[in-house]
């Protein structure tokens, strides 16, 4: 088994209006459905499959070596009495006793389950952005309508959510597991986001509480307000590229090459008082907002022509 070292991050929180048309050109196909059932919103249903929507390329991988000899190391699956077996010789067990388990089938877990499960079921409807950014899990899907009959009903539910601004709580079972999700337009397109069970929360009250109120400066809150105001701009997502797959190889590239790799230069890191540093920050953010106009013109070296 490899040990992935880059990971694409989840994402954060989907935002309504800041999802990127993809500005690179590189969704690529839809690739297989993760989920399919029915989309049940009290007594209608519409048939519907999921697809990920984020990339699941883990960048460069690296293996697990003995450290003495250089080989990769095996992770196998072993029984004490009969050594290594197969991935096909091993079921799941619940242990209810010392050394005693029952086995469960996958089968015999869909008997059990109720109908409603096998559906992902709209059961309440919220503003918004009512939801906090801690509750999503990182894991998002796109709903597509499953089949021709299903696309009327379902572009009905989205422009319906679109328009009365709501969001949907649902439930459903993924890969055997039961999840708690969030159902949201974006556009024609309706996403559904994994999120945490209350319960698996920790929430932020206690330790808000330690925070003594009111500890900002009228100036501070000031020059803070300048420092958010030069940093904002039309959200362009080509600015945001993951760049650990290039430095990784940069490294292994010298690294085989027998060659050094230079460290990046240090920042250096200057104490200053809190005003003077937000000061000098919305000098900084300017700059860089508009760096022709910063920019001192020179006078121009050009000779009038003389008639």
């Amino acid at each position: 088994m490899s040990t992935t070292i880059a990971e694409r991050p989840a994402g954060g929180v989907p935002e309504t209006v800041a999802v990127p048309a993809d500005p690179a050109g590189t969704a690529g196909p839809r690739g297989r459905s993760s989920w399919s059932g029915l989309l049940r919103l009290s007594l209608v249903a519409v048939p519907v499959k999921a697809y990920a929507a984020n990339s699941n390329s883990a960048g460069i991988q690296f293996n697990q070596l003995h450290v003495n000899c250089g080989r990769r190391i095996q992770q196998q699956k072993r029984c004490p009495v009969h050594g290594p077996v197969e991935a096909a010789e091993i079921v799941r067990g619940y242990q209810y006793a010392p050394d005693q388990y029952v086995l469960v089938e996958p089968e015999e877990l869909d008997k059990v389950r109720p109908a409603k499960d096998k559906a992902l079921v709209l059961d309440q409807f919220i503003p918004v952005h009512q939801v906090d950014p801690v509750f999503f899990a990182g894991r998002s899907l796109y709903l597509l309508p499953d089949g021709l009959a299903a696309r009327h009903p379902y572009g009905v539910i989205a422009e319906a959510l679109q328009q009365e601004g709501k969001w949907a709580l649902g439930q459903v079972v993924l890969s055997a597991n039961r999840q708690l999700v969030l159902v949201r337009p974006l556009g024609r397109l309706l996403v559904m986001d994994v999120l945490h069970y209350p319960a698996a929360v920790r929430m932020a009250a206690a330790l808000e509480a330690e925070l003594r109120p009111g500890a900002a400066t009228a100036e501070e809150i000031h020059w803070i307000r300048m420092l958010l105001d030069a940093g904002s701009s039309p959200l362009d997502w080509r600015q945001y590229r993951d760049v650990t797959t290039e430095e990784l190889t940069a490294l292994l590239e010298a690294k085989i090459a027998g060659q050094p790799l230079a460290a990046p230069p240090e920042e250096p890191m200057v104490a200053l008082q809190l005003v003077d540093a937000l000061k000098q920050s919305v000098a900084a953010a300017r700059k860089n907002a508009d760096p022709v106009k910063s920019k001192p013109r020179k006078p121009s070296s050009r000779k009038r022509a003389t008639a």
